[in-house]
């Protein structure tokens, strides 16, 4: 819905039910505008409408940031941060907001979970790395959140909001007593509070799950990884679907049947491969590496000891010359 088509129907739904209340002109004004200087139907309109611009957002992004790191411990392994970091931005540096800085942290927590806030800050749990083989598949996944970003669905999600709260708002305006002057105060915050606790718990729609797949692919493939990376992840997923661990992904991360069948498909119409380094990840993670083959020593001949020595011929002693 357009934002006049917003505005049109918020105003009919306040006029028309104040009018059949007997609400006089007064009464109706004070409800649309509010107090004189102060928040009104026009200005919050104007937030839930217009484009979220990139300080905002990554002030969005603190705020969600301060909200998770109330629910989960960031890991304070510097260097498997570091890692993590040097990996997504590898990735992130490919997308459509190659400009934006990244923000990679490490959430130490058993469960399995990765997601994205708004403004380029993307965490990824210890348990979601415990079940990863490589490189490329720790590409893939935070390829898909870095796409959550790059297509903004977090601001567009807030806009929705916001459209829905103000008329949601004004509905209930309007069959109130209006003894309240400034009817929408609070609505736009308390809408983001909403979002960013609706990520945390709940994740995005199946259809934006969808498109950050379908980019995070892409992107992987751009940075030069086996772009099959998120796929193996997913299937390890559904390999361990009965784990508590692996229901909580599921519930914020809809959809892992049809995801796998996209990948599947996008794998299969891409051509090239690219790298894994699962060596360069398991030391990351402090695993053992896979072990190499022994180099086999060079055989050298041998002098047999000298009792199997074959027996060589005397030469005859050379004769004195006269």
């Amino acid at each position: 819905m357009s934002s006049r088509m917003v505005l049109v129907t918020l105003l009919v739904i306040v006029v028309a039910v104040m009018g059949c209340q007997g609400a006089n002109p007064h009464q109706i004004v004070s409800a649309v505008m509010g107090t004189p200087g102060g928040p009104n139907v026009f200005t919050d309109l104007h937030g839930a409408t217009t484009d979220i611009d990139e300080p905002e957002e990554v002030e969005l992004g603190r705020s969600f940031t301060a909200a998770a790191g109330g629910r989960y411990n960031i890991s304070r392994d510097a260097g498997l941060t570091k890692y993590v970091a040097l990996v997504g931005n590898a990735v992130a540096a490919t997308s459509e907001r190659p400009d934006l800085r990244y923000y990679f942290a490490v959430l130490d927590t058993p469960e399995i979970n990765a997601f994205a806030a708004p403004g380029g800050f993307i965490f990824v749990s210890k348990g979601a790395l415990d079940l990863m083989s490589d490189e490329a598949e720790l590409a893939g996944v935070l390829g898909h959140e870095v796409g959550h970003v790059a297509l903004k669905h977090h601001v567009e999600n807030i806009k929705d909001q916001k459209r829905k709260a103000l008329l949601a708002r004004g509905a209930q305006i309007a069959g109130a007593s209006f003894r309240q002057s400034a009817p929408f105060v609070g609505v736009i915050g308390a809408v983001t509070d909403s979002v960013i606790e609706q990520t945390l718990i709940k994740g995005f729609s199946r259809s934006e799950e969808m498109a950050s797949d379908r980019v995070g692919f892409a992107y992987a493939a751009r940075a030069g990884y086996e772009p099959a990376g998120l796929r193996a992840f997913l299937t390890t997923l559904k390999v361990k679907s009965a784990d508590a661990g692996v229901v909580k992904f599921n519930s914020t991360h809809p959809g892992l049947d049809d995801r796998l069948q996209e990948q599947a498909k996008l794998r299969q119409d891409y051509k090239e491969g690219g790298k894994r380094e699962a060596r360069r990840f398991a030391m990351a993670m402090k695993r053992q590496p896979a072990a190499q083959e022994p180099a086999q020593p060079v055989q050298r001949p041998t002098q047999p000891p000298p009792s199997q020595r074959p027996a060589q011929p005397r030469r005859p002693a050379p004769r004195p010359v006269r």
